[in-house]
């Protein structure tokens, strides 16, 4: 099993997930006329870590984020808590294959198993 990373940039790992794009390079543009309701979404997803720390503000130079590696998933896609924000201030695009993902559930996550050993490999691998 592999989980998809969204809105989570090579940066918020300082050199461990050189495989993830560049905050430098994220595409931003247009925000989609339901971006609420798939901020919603993302908010409504199973916590499936909760960090105590903080993370620098990748956008806001001295600002750091409360718990910006706490991260979330749906089972399928995987985030960060600081890519909530990111995602409610900047114009940053989404994958086309994750917004279908979302309004295909009409934007309410599904529940999936936490204790599958496959699932727990997976999201370990981003923190």
């Amino acid at each position: 099993m592999e989980l998809k990373p969204v809105a989570m940039y090579r940066e918020m790992y300082e050199g461990t997930h050189d495989e993830l794009p560049s905050v430098h390079d994220a595409s931003t543009g247009a925000v989609e006329d339901d971006r609420e309701q798939i901020l919603n979404y993302m908010r409504k997803a199973r916590a499936i870590l909760d960090v105590m720390g903080e993370a620098p503000d990748l956008f806001t130079e001295g600002a750091d984020i409360e718990g910006g590696p706490s991260l979330y998933s749906d089972g399928v896609w995987i985030w960060r808590e600081d890519s909530l924000k990111y995602l409610a201030e900047q114009s940053i695009t989404l994958p086309a294959e994750f917004l279908e993902h979302v309004r295909s559930l009409d934007y309410v996550p599904r529940q999936f198993d936490t204790r599958d050993p496959e699932f727990d490999a997976a999201f370990l691998a981003y923190f």
